[in-house]
Parts: C-alpha cells; structure tokens; sequence
C-alpha cells in the first residue's frame, strides 16, 4: 500500500488541527538564549538548501529569495514534476505545499519560516521533516501587505506521527 496515500488517510489535517485544539497546545515556539541564536544563525550560513519547485511558482522564488537574506545557500532546481520529489522525500499529501527542499537530511515542505529551519538544525529531532501545508498568507515568500494570518509549522515522520512544531500567529 503507497505510504503516502495511507497517511492521507490517516491523519487529515482537520484532525491535525482538533488534536491540537484539544491537547491545548497552542505552541511550541521558544524563546531562545543569545547563545541558541548565534549557533542557528551559524547553522544557517553553514548550510546549503536544495530547492524543488515548478518553473512558474512565483512564491516559490521568492521564498528562495528569503532563505537567501536568512544567510542559506540556496541550490534551486526548477523542475516540471513536483509531485514526484515529493513522493521521493516522503512528503505526506495533507502536508504538501508548493515547493520541497531539503537540508542536512531534512525535508522542508512549503513556505517554513527561516527561524524554524535554523531551529530544526541546531536541535536535529528524530523526524523526516517540517512543513506548512499549503501556501498561508503572510508567511515567507506569501506576504501580502500587513495581513498574516496564523498558520503551523508541523513536524513529520517515516511512521506518520505529526506533530507540531511551531505555530505563527
């Protein structure tokens, strides 16, 4: 059975999202020391990020460009399968987003903020990867004037578990 349709089925973000709300868990971002900052920000301009996404994502490139003033290095493959380097990284249908990218052995799935990619590689959880599904606006690379609207990062695994990771409200 394709893992990826199982896990489709298995964890809707509906109830992604009622899990939350019922657990109380409204975040998991953290206030970091001074020294946890400068060995993200390290992390960061040690790193290379290998992009995936479609030739006429605009958002995707602009996302690219964000990463790129985080201090990233950016490797951008413009590819016309999508869908097939998502189905090779794992990413899981109800978390998929536009574009897919991968770092230090992680996946990155969709418009993560830079912050939470530093976070994920200086605390290297046992995961595949984190994601924001869909293309919320106001997150990096979707920003539309002043208006944000809340959206979660979440974490994944091989086994399916999906967490969150941060929350952006």
């Amino acid at each position: 059975m394709n893992r990826r349709w199982l896990i489709s089925r298995l964890i809707p973000v509906g109830l992604i999202a009622t899990t939350v709300a019922l657990t109380g868990c409204t975040t998991t971002q953290h206030s970091r020391s001074q020294t946890t900052t400068d060995a993200a920000d390290d992390v960061a301009m040690n790193q290379e990020l290998t992009v995936f996404r479609s030739p006429s994502c605009t958002c995707c490139s602009q996302w690219v460009a964000y990463m790129e003033a985080a201090g990233f290095q950016v490797r951008d493959n413009v590819t016309e399968d999508i869908t097939a380097i998502k189905d090779q990284y794992g990413v899981p249908a109800n978390l998929a987003s536009c574009h897919t990218t991968v770092v230090n052995g992680y996946v990155v799935e969709g418009h993560v903020p830079a912050e939470d990619v530093q976070r994920l590689l200086v605390e290297e959880p046992v995961i595949v990867g984190i994601a924001v599904p869909g293309m919320p606006i106001g997150s990096p690379g979707m920003e539309s004037g002043n208006y944000v609207e809340p959206y979660t990062v979440f974490s994944f695994t091989n086994s399916g578990e999906v967490t969150v990771f941060a929350e952006h409200l």
